[in-house]
């Protein structure tokens, strides 16, 4: 009976072993963050120009979301999604209560032969913001955005690949494909398809600095990129009968060939420099925006202590759809960015600061300026944005904030100045 107590012994020693070892096992699983999340958010907005005209009512609305994705790293590849979905109601001007989605995956692959890349998808649908983006000329006349619901429904798919990791020598190459559909007639030139792709290299030739250069291209449809003439003096509802008429409109196409040289210095994770110097060429098929020359970007970021941080960008480019300025939105807590199609030429500058006071209070302030330019008209145009905010986050599961925005825009005639104060509040389970 000896061998048979040991035997016994020996599988009650390995069993109880294991047992541990699964035990401890289920822990770390247990202290792993859940890749998934799911939340509810609710926001609160006053703005003081919904229109975005001089006249133009003031109004409240509230945006109630449900939000969820998941981010998972599976060995050398990572997969991830996010979705939310808000219904947008308004106190007065209920004709523009809508409901908006964002939805975006995508998948970062690598592979042993620094080989490696990403793609990802994205749809969304919201409100198109009354910032007269899109500024219809009639004869040398500025016609400002109507004051009518218009949607934007936009879709875009892009993949890249990368050869080289962080070897001396790196290789990359992209293409993107993207849709925007506008529903109300103001900015019908506005719908575009574009297709953009790029080729290149980045070299290191320091433990900080890369350059680089690339060949980029993009071409951008516009089935009523020409919108139809209307003389002086045309009774109003003879133009708008006229604007709302698809078959009056022209279309164009657009094809922009550049030369970018690229630099980027990183001292550190906060501290960087980033710069593009082009030689763009675009054409257009049937209107006068053709654009020669020189463009560009410069970004910066500098942290000098843990808890503040500045970040600042100038940048000159030029085409349809090519233009965009970024806006935060309080009512979902996001930065959104819309485009500047009519103009030949944008320049924009932007800046902002970042203060962490705390571990769950921050505070920042972001300004932009952009002045766009367009042989058709002689008047610039002049978009000005300035807001503040803080983010407060009391436990885990939730998140608070608060914003206030100045906006003001003059392109000759047109001009308005709108005030948003918004605040929103958030909730997830991971």
């Amino acid at each position: 009976m000896q061998p048979y107590k040991a035997t016994l012994h020996r599988v009650t020693c390995v069993s109880a072993a294991a047992a541990l070892l699964l035990a401890g096992a289920s822990v770390a699983r247990a202290d792993e963050p859940s890749p998934w999340y799911l939340g509810v958010s609710q926001g609160f907005t006053h703005d003081s120009n919904v229109y975005r005209f001089d006249g133009s009512p003031s109004d409240n609305y509230s945006t109630t979301s449900l939000l969820g994705g998941f981010d998972q790293q599976i060995s050398r590849q990572r997969v991830h999604a996010n979705a939310r979905v808000g219904y947008n109601k308004y106190q007065n001007e209920t004709r523009l209560n809508n409901t908006s989605y964002a939805l975006s995956g995508g998948w970062d692959w690598a592979t042993l032969e620094k080989l490696s890349g990403s793609f990802n998808v994205s749809a969304s649908q919201s409100l198109a913001q009354f910032n007269g983006n899109q500024i219809l000329q009639i004869d040398g006349a500025l016609l400002p955005p109507a004051n009518e619901k218009n949607v934007l429904k936009a879709e875009q798919f892009s993949a890249d690949i990368r050869w080289g990791g962080d070897g001396l020598l790196s290789l990359f190459g992209n293409y993107s494909h993207g849709r925007s559909r506008y529903s109300g007639y103001q900015s019908l030139v506005s719908n575009a398809t574009t297709d953009s792709g790029s080729v290149g290299f980045n070299y290191r030739i320091g433990g900080l600095t890369t350059v680089g250069m690339a060949l980029r291209t993009t071409r951008t449809d516009l089935p009523f990129g020409i919108a139809p003439f209307i003389p002086v003096g045309t009774p109003p509802q003879q133009v708008l009968a006229t604007l709302q008429n698809k078959d009056l409109y022209g279309p164009d196409r657009s094809t922009s060939n550049n030369l970018d040289l690229l630099a980027d210095w990183r001292y550190s994770a906060q501290t960087s420099v980033k710069a593009r110097l082009s030689y763009s060429r675009v054409t257009y098929d049937n209107s006068n925006r053709d654009f020669s020359g020189l463009t560009g970007a410069l970004d910066a970021t500098y942290a000098p202590t843990a808890k503040l941080a500045f970040n600042a960008s100038i940048s000159r480019d030029a085409g349809s759809n090519t233009t965009s300025a970024t806006y935060f939105d309080p009512a979902t807590g996001q930065q959104n960015t819309f485009q500047t199609g009519s103009n030949q030429t944008s320049d924009t500058l932007v800046f902002g600061a970042n203060y962490a006071a705390t571990a769950k209070t921050n505070f920042y302030a972001n300004t932009t300026y952009r002045r766009g330019n367009n042989n058709n008209s002689s008047s610039s145009d002049h978009f000005r944005t300035a807001s503040i905010g803080v983010n407060y986050v009391p436990a885990r599961a939730w998140q608070l904030g608060c914003n206030l925005a100045h906006e003001a825009r003059s392109a000759g005639a047109y001009s308005y100045d709108a005030n948003v104060i918004g605040c929103n509040a958030q909730f997830t389970l991971r």
